[in-house]
């Protein structure tokens, strides 16, 4: 039998050490597609959420403005009653933050 000179025991060497690299490299390729796929089911999932979640607030705001064009049709003294408490409440508010800022 032959045995193994210092070229050929260093060549294969160099070979496992080549062979590790590469499938470190190929792991480290394939965590990058996994990483990848995962954030692009994350961004997708972000988008529907936040397509439902319009969605369900322009319902809302639509329901809103039935229910008040209702309650108004339904009692129209009160609508203006209230309305004109709010208005009220919140010129004075208004006047009371200008003349508070004013003195400070």
């Amino acid at each position: 039998m032959r045995e193994n000179t210092n070229s050929e025991v260093e060549r294969n060497g160099v070979l496992k050490k080549g062979l590790n690299t590469g499938v470190r490299v190929a792991q480290v390729g394939v965590d990058a597609l996994l990483t990848k796929a995962k954030l692009s089911q994350t961004v997708e999932d972000s988008v529907y959420k936040a397509k439902r979640l319009a969605k369900r607030g322009r319902y809302a705001a639509e329901d809103l403005v039935d229910e008040t064009a209702h309650r108004i049709k339904r009692d129209p003294l009160r609508s203006i009653a209230v309305t004109f408490g709010i208005a009220f409440g919140l010129g004075a508010l208004t006047a009371w933050l200008a003349t508070r800022n004013g003195r400070a």
